[in-house]
This record gives C-alpha cells, structure tokens and sequence, in this order.
C-alpha cells in the first residue's frame, strides 16, 4: 500500500486531555518555558518569547530590519537561555554566513559594517579594533549554531532539518532567510512553492521538538502613493505580505517590521507618530494574543533593533492595529 493510502493515527481526546494538563502544570511550575528573546516587548506579547513547536514569521520592506531581527535572534536566544540546551540551524539564502558573522561583530563592537570593512573613510581599523574582533568572533565560536548557504528544495529543506536534530541530538531553532530563495520544483509558482514549505514546516513541528522562524518578503502594495499620501492607509495589512494565505494558515505569529521614513513618511498614521528612528512591529497574527503595534528603536547602522523607551505619551503609544 502507497504511504499516500496509509490510514492516519487517532487518539482519544483522554490523551489529548492528558497531554494539555501536562503542559498547564509545566507552564505552571516553571518547568516548561519559552525562549526569551531580546526584546521585551515581543516577549510580552507572545506567550513570553519563543515557543517550541511553533511558526513565527517575519515580515518586511528590504532595508526594515529582516536580517539583524534573526542576527539578534541566533545570539539572543542563546544568550538570555543559557539553561535551555538547543542548537540553532540558520539556511541563509540571502547573504553569506561569513557577512552575518561579521554583522554580529559590528553589533558586538559597536561600529558601522563599513568601518569594520574599512570602507569608510573616516575610520581606520587600527590594530587594536581587529584584535578585538579576533576577541569577539573566539566568543561566537562557542555557539551551537549552524549555517546552511546553499539554497535547496522544499524536500532538502525537510531532510536537512531531520538529518541535523538526529544527529545534534537536541531541541532546535530553525531559521530561514528568506522563503522565496527556497528552490522551486520544475514550474511551480511561488505562491505553490509557500504553501509546500509551510505545510512541510507544519508536519515537522509535530514529529520533533523545533521552532520556525521565517523571513518573507513583501509585495509592492505598501509603496502605493495613495498609501503614503493617506495616514488611514499607512499599515501593513494581510495582503502586502507576499503569499500571505500560506503564511496566515501556518504561522502562530506573523510580524511586520516597518520603517515609514523609508517611504518618506515623516508622521505615521492616523495618531501622526513621529517616525524618525522608530521601527514599528505590526504583529498582525498573534494565535494566543490580540493584534497590536510595538514600537521599536532604530539601531541598525549597529545591525540591531532594541525596545523603545516611548517617545509619545501614554495615550499616544501604538497599541492596536486597525483592520
């Protein structure tokens, strides 16, 4: 009999039942817990960070801040777990490894990429600096965190990750930036192609321990001048995100990073937020929260977004999205 005309398992809702409580008291008692992230704000707003056998996709312009969120991610979830032992597998479709390494150490050091580069003409990379970068990357070394550079299929992609957790033997994160590199099958469509990887991502978070976090692109809708031009239509919305069914159907959270200035939008939506700096975090899916708006702080020139300390008053800060 072909695997496609197996009969599927059941079970009673007893076990369910069983399984459901199991969890209430280890979140209960402290024994189960998400991982914290750098940011307060999304741990606040997600059941306290990341939570394992979940999706939580990340939305944005290019130039918002996609890349340094999971750069943030790989070290920051180690860092602020260090009792949590798991391993990271980042496919980074995009960039080189190397570039998001170095990224790391422009965070780490507090310079620009260009000044660590030397590329910039108003800073020299003297001795000293490289030394401490030599410094810095024998820290990152330490991490339990891996790389994949070579842009595969959605089945690669699926016998990567189950190859890896057999063979690391641990709980994993898993990372990809960003789905439209994922090689598509002989004239598929994109959108096809979204739709195969979250529901192949949504079979494996019931088979292993593991949490998704995605990096998707956005269409051209948002870049509309009517949509800049009117402050009521300002916000991201479903369906800038592209292939934003697949995503909605799978992700447990769906966030937007966005920057207005980029559109040369100085006062940003209806409340007219002022927007220089500010990043604003549209989570426009949160599967056991309400949809709102963070706002964020503008480091990127360091490769980080950081939590706001409010610039508006307290009935001014962003709070729920409109639909």
């Amino acid at each position: 009999m072909s695997e496609e005309h197996k009969a599927l398992p059941w079970r009673h809702i007893s076990q369910s039942s069983t399984a459901a409580l199991r969890y209430i008291d280890g979140r209960r008692k402290g024994e189960i817990k998400s991982l914290t992230t750098p940011w307060n704000k999304f741990n606040n707003i997600s059941m306290g960070g990341i939570e394992w056998q979940t999706i939580t996709t990340i939305a944005g312009m290019s130039g918002s801040g996609k890349t340094a969120v999971l750069g943030q991610l790989e070290t920051g979830l180690k860092d602020l777990n260090p009792n949590e032992d798991f391993a990271i597998l980042s496919f980074n479709f995009e960039m080189l490894s190397s570039r998001l390494v170095a990224r790391k150490l422009s965070n780490k050091m507090k310079i620009t990429t260009q000044q660590l580069y030397s590329a910039s003409e108003n800073f020299s990379l003297n001795d000293n600096y490289y030394m401490n970068a030599v410094q810095e990357s024998r820290k990152l070394n330490k991490y339990d965190i891996y790389y994949v550079d070579i842009p595969g299929s959605v089945k690669a992609l699926e016998a990567t990750v189950i190859k890896f957790s057999k063979e690391i033997g641990k709980p994993v994160i898993v990372m990809l930036d960003h789905t439209l590199l994922v090689k598509k099958a002989g004239g598929a469509q994109d959108r096809d192609l979204l739709y195969d990887l979250m529901a192949m991502f949504n079979g494996l978070k019931k088979l292993i321990k593991v949490a998704f976090i995605l990096i998707s692109q956005m269409n051209r809708n948002i870049e509309a001048s009517e949509r800049i031009q009117n402050p009521d239509l300002h916000y991201p919305k479903k369906q800038d995100i592209f292939g934003a069914d697949a995503c909605y159907m799978y992700s447990d959270i769906v966030v937007v990073t966005h920057r207005p200035e980029m559109l040369g939008i100085r006062t940003y939506g209806p409340k007219r937020w002022p927007t220089d700096d500010a990043i604003f975090w549209h989570y426009l899916k949160v599967r056991e929260g309400e949809p709102c708006i963070a706002l964020m702080q503008n480091n990127l020139a360091h490769n980080e977004i950081l939590d706001a300390v409010s610039m508006y008053s307290s009935n001014q800060e962003p709070k729920e999205t409109e639909d």
